[in-house]
């Protein structure tokens, strides 16, 4: 059952308090107070969902001003409490000027029942929006900033490493295609860590100029260089006790990659044009969806670096590889979206959800979330029906070449064959068994494996190390 909100009537006139009571008992619980003193005592002792407010207050009925005076003291002291005005006056002008100082709603004197009633319903009903809108935000804001969803084994053992990781002091390297969310899990490594009361701070390391990077992680002093105008403090020292995620790495440019080397092996540095070494306490977390392995061949970026950086390695699966989990990710970003963009969109239809598990996902997670935040903006009802022309260009080319949108994602400094094809190899595998609930026999004969179908299954999950649990 579910509770009677409680409205707090104030306004001098006995007859006036009689009329809103018994025009809104059957709804809601009035309260009454004849005058502001009054009003306050009964804020103190009850929860009240909605004042209505007589702007003809003593000691000066015939003042509005009074009333509007109150009017402010309730919206700053009780700022969730919505207020509707009644005014005898006036009413446009008042009910303006009500407004500029917090009120939701307004009627006039004598009472029109079915205005009074339109009133107040709508008052409440926008006030119980806003609030459910506020709290939707900041519960899906928390929950996809610091939470790993997903039941697959892949997520399932990404949150495992993650807490078997996170207690630890040593560095950690992110490793994932663009999109996977590297940068949630380093949230979720410093909020499980004992440095989680601390700062957490990211950079981007792409796109960032020698000067201005330098600039970012280790501060500079006033006129160290042009436009230098004040001492300004680096992502180093402000990141002291916490964590300094580096998202990226690979773009670092290998002047600053030395002086990132000299703060790991001996814990301090200097600011821009600085004289005086500096100490900071900091747990580094770097990302990369390049192969650093490669770069360190190629002289891009330096071996001793890396062994200081890789010390721990957590890789983020691509979406694709574990497209069971997408309904739910839908589910939670659907929710997110909408509250944003003040929709109330409940639902994705199973046709929809059905063809977004069949598209593979280059973009990964950012990617669906781009996808649905565009499907929110154009939905006109409270479920998502279609998805018009949201993804990407290639998506109509890939329903008839499948490899098309697999060559879109390598990148363009060239590829690891080997390594490639066995990635396509292992997902196709993944999508296999996924389509025949994990019966490998039955998925060895969809890929076209004939009569040694198990068997040639059997070896292909030993060779990716996939558990099945048999």
């Amino acid at each position: 059952m579910s509770i009677q909100q409680n409205v707090l009537v104030i306004d001098d006139n006995d007859i006036n308090r009689l009329n809103l009571r018994l025009l809104l008992k059957p709804d809601y619980h009035v309260i009454e107070a004849g005058d502001p003193k009054a009003a306050d005592e009964q804020l103190a002792k009850h929860r009240v969902d909605l004042v209505i407010l007589d702007l003809a207050l003593p000691p000066e009925p015939d003042n509005p001003e009074i009333g509007l005076a109150y009017l402010q003291q309730l919206r700053k002291e009780n700022p969730d409490t919505p207020v509707a005005v009644i005014t005898g006056h006036d009413q446009h002008e008042l009910a303006v000027r009500a407004k500029a100082h917090g009120a939701l709603g307004f009627f006039g004197k004598p009472f029109n029942p079915d205005e009074v009633k339109s009133v107040i319903d709508q008052t409440l009903q926008a006030r119980q929006q806003a609030i459910r809108e506020a709290q939707l935000k900041h519960a899906l804001a928390s929950r996809m900033g610091t939470e790993i969803l997903g039941d697959s084994d892949e997520m399932t053992q990404l949150r495992a490493l993650i807490r078997q990781v996170a207690p630890m002091p040593s560095s950690v390297l992110v490793r994932g295609e663009t999109g996977v969310g590297k940068e949630l899990v380093a949230r979720c490594l410093h909020q499980q860590s004992p440095r989680a009361g601390q700062p957490f701070i990211a950079i981007n390391c792409a796109a960032m100029s020698v000067e201005h990077l330098e600039s970012e992680l280790f501060g500079h002093e006033k006129g160290s260089f042009t436009g230098a105008g004040e001492r300004k403090l680096g992502w180093f020292e402000r990141a002291n006790g916490g964590t300094l995620f580096l998202d990226e790495i690979a773009d670092m440019p290998l002047s600053v990659q030395a002086k990132l080397l000299r703060v790991l092996e001996h814990g301090e540095f200097s600011r821009l044009g600085g004289d005086s070494f500096i100490t900071s306490d900091v747990r580094l977390i770097c990302s990369s969806k390049m192969d650093l392995e490669r770069l360190i061949q190629e002289g891009k970026f330096r071996d001793d670096l890396y062994y200081r950086i890789h010390v721990v390695e957590v890789s983020v699966p691509p979406l694709a590889s574990h497209i069971d989990d997408l309904p739910m990710f839908a589910d939670a970003i659907l929710l997110q979206k909408s509250a944003l963009c003040g929709k109330q969109i409940t639902e994705i239809a199973d046709p929809v959800l059905q063809a977004m598990q069949h598209y593979t996902w280059p973009g990964n997670v950012r990617e669906l979330e781009n996808v649905i935040e565009r499907a929110v903006v154009l939905c006109q009802g409270h479920r998502i029906e279609q998805l018009p022309l949201l993804l990407n260009p290639y998506t109509a080319q890939a329903m008839d070449d499948p490899f098309s949108l697999w060559f879109q994602t390598l990148p363009e400094d060239g590829i690891k064959g080997d390594r490639e094809v066995g990635n396509f190899e292992h997902r196709l595998l993944l999508e296999a068994l996924r389509r025949h609930k994990n019966i490998k026999a039955q998925a060895g004969r969809w890929l076209g494996f004939g009569d040694r179908a198990k068997d040639k299954m059997r070896y292909l999950c030993d060779k990716y190390d996939i558990d099945l649990h048999e």
